[in-house]
């Protein structure tokens, strides 16, 4: 079992979206976008060799749980 820390800091912020940066031990950065209105994310800017996704799941997967709790914060992490 591969373990994970994803950092994710917030880079931009407007009424319909925020975006984050999201790093892994390396660091290499990406960046997601989640909408408000759906929880919806997506990656603006892969992360450099995260082919499989790996790292942007568990990125995603951490600000949606944010959001779902009716917060986006300036800056979270995802261990495991």
């Amino acid at each position: 079992m591969m373990a994970f820390h994803v950092i994710l800091t917030k880079c931009f912020e407007d009424q319909d979206s925020a975006r984050y940066r999201f790093e892994s031990d390396g660091g290499e950065a990406g960046t997601l976008a989640i909408k408000k209105s759906s929880g919806e994310v997506t990656v603006v800017e892969p992360l450099p060799g995260d082919e499989k996704g790996h790292v942007f799941s568990r990125a995603a997967a951490k600000i949606r749980k944010e959001w779902k709790a009716g917060r986006l914060p300036d800056a979270t992490e995802w261990a495991s």
